[in-house]
């Protein structure tokens, strides 16, 4: 059967590549027949993680119609609200809602949002396109804070959860307990158990699922983790954890599932005392900051996987400390997280790396985290430099707008998630140029094969693709820099197809182009920084 795109709305054609008439620095190729095996990209992989301090930012009634539209850009996700900030802002049914304390003013807020990005789902009819993960405390008290007891928690599932998503619970995919309890708790594992004992024995959640245990973990070279070199806080107590978390986890399992939720941060703003954490874009694009994820994601994933439950990264993103200027607000994090989100679904473990070659496991989601630049309630100073969504500092508290980082949230979420056939590609390296570029397939339907095509160098890569058939569809992600200056990477903008999100949040299109190969191969062009997927359509082989 031969290959047939039908011209339609939002595609352009291009000018035939033909066959490379340039140098070649890497090929690869797009099998048009189904895969066999492979893994899937679950439907509510992406997702965003904002702390409770940031509500009103986000979801206020001023904030809410751009950002429920930034969610809905995406069609299905889970948003997380929580951080360290849960465990440091109390819930209090009665106070006034100012950004240090939790209201039932902020979970109608959220309820809002959701209301908003899930308007087409029937209540009851499946799972809701958007669930939110809410964070509560569980942490050692203290002086300052003696209200971290399990009685709190219930105190915000019954007077703040319960009412603000009445009729809608099914919406609410978890109640997290605490964040990062291995700094929370100084390494010790046994209070935080038993902590856990009680919070569950007090049933603190309830009617809601639970979600445990949101460990931090350590930046370091998974080699050091490995060997045990390093402090490695509570990553090789996950077993023992989720020994004593899993039963109540599974037990009360909702439209979302059951799962052991994670952090990762590949870099720190902070690194004065070890320059192995210093942020810089070469160590946030390296194979090596990519081997340290897939080593945790397969290491955890695999212990979640033998207890029944799922693994999600539930904090995630480019440099620990609220992100680095220069490194987590420019384009190269769009096309870290992309190729990220991919490791995440299938990691490739550096220390067996066939194991996984079919993607048999993985995570079932990330969650890009957001917040302040420099402190808790102080928003009018600015947003994190590594969020994926900037709300506005001022007091209008206007419409948030979409970093370099959330176009790579898009791309993936409207053409990897909710697929199949999840595969890595190999890559042929010619020259060095070549060895960047990493590339991953899934097929998006009965007949609809697509090639993740990410160019995580400094330098522009042509690759031969072999693909038989006749026609093609390109959408392209691309750094944008309005100076005119030629920046990639360092780039200020990102754009899919030359579009950007519009003002009021929502995304006009994609605008792929298509082409025509010859004797079954074309060539593509990546610039620096740039990523491709390629589309193949009514072809099966």
């Amino acid at each position: 059967m031969a290959l047939v795109v039908l011209a339609c709305p939002g595609v352009s054609f291009a000018e035939s590549p033909g066959t490379a008439t340039g140098p070649v620095h890497a090929s690869v190729r797009l099998d048009p027949r189904p895969m066999v095996g492979g893994g899937s990209v679950p439907a509510h992989f992406v997702g965003f993680s904002v702390e409770w301090s940031l509500i009103e930012r986000y979801m206020g009634p001023t904030a809410r119609p751009a950002f429920a539209n930034l969610l809905g850009n995406l069609g299905t996700g889970v948003l997380r609200i929580g951080g360290s900030s849960q465990d440091v802002m109390p819930f209090d049914a009665t106070a006034v809602n100012t950004n240090e304390v939790i209201t039932p003013e902020d979970l109608a807020d959220i309820r809002a949002t959701l209301d908003a990005a899930n308007a087409d789902h029937i209540a009851g009819d499946g799972t809701p396109n958007w669930g939110v993960i809410l964070g509560t405390a569980m942490s050692p008290p203290t002086a300052q804070r003696p209200w971290r007891v399990p009685e709190h928690a219930r105190a915000f599932v019954t007077q703040g959860v319960g009412p603000a998503f009445a009729g809608a619970d099914e919406d609410v995919a978890a109640v997290s307990l605490g964040n990062e309890p291995d700094l929370s708790y100084r390494y010790d594992l046994q209070q935080y158990l038993g902590d856990f004992a009680a919070f569950s024995g007090a049933n603190a959640t309830r009617p809601y699922p639970i979600v445990t245990p949101n460990t931090s973990e350590p930046i370091a070279p998974w080699t050091s983790i490995a060997n045990r070199s390093v402090e490695t806080r509570f990553f090789w107590d996950w077993p023992a954890i989720l020994d004593a978390t899993a039963p109540a986890t599974k037990a009360n399992a909702g439209a979302f599932g059951a799962w052991a939720a994670d952090h990762f941060y590949p870099l720190a703003r902070t690194c004065a005392t070890d320059p192995y954490r210093c942020p810089t874009i070469p160590a946030l694009l390296s194979d090596e900051r990519s081997a340290n994820f897939n080593y945790q994601v397969y290491t955890h994933a695999n212990e979640a996987a033998r207890r029944g439950l799922g693994y999600r990264v539930e904090e995630l993103n480019t440099a620990a400390g609220r992100g680095a200027h220069g490194v987590s607000d420019v384009a190269a994090s769009a096309v870290w997280a992309l190729d990220t989100m991919f490791n995440a679904a299938c990691p490739q473990p550096p220390h067996a790396p066939s194991v996984n070659a079919e993607c048999g496991t993985g995570a079932i989601g990330v969650n890009f985290h957001n917040a302040e630049v420099r402190a808790f309630f102080h928003p009018e100073e600015g947003n994190g430099y590594y969020n994926a969504i900037n709300f506005d500092p001022s007091a209008a508290m206007g419409a948030p707008t979409p970093a370099p980082e959330y176009y790579a949230l898009l791309l993936f979420a409207r053409l990897a998630q909710g697929t199949t056939g999840l595969r890595p590609m190999p890559v042929a390296v010619n020259a060095p140029q070549g060895g960047q570029v990493k590339a991953w397939r899934v097929d998006g339907g009965a007949s609809e094969r697509r090639a993740f095509l990410i160019n995580k160098g400094d330098q522009p890569v042509s690759l031969d693709v072999a693909a038989p058939g006749a026609t093609y569809e390109i959408d392209r992600m691309t750094p944008d820099d309005p100076s005119g200056a030629g920046r990639t990477l360092d780039a200020p903008g990102v754009r899919i197809d030359g579009r950007v999100v519009s003002a009021d949040g929502s995304w006009p299109g994609f605008q792929p182009t298509v082409g025509t190969a010859e004797a079954g191969h074309f060539q593509v062009t990546l610039g620096a920084g740039e990523a491709v997927v390629v589309t193949l359509h009514g072809h099966d082989g």
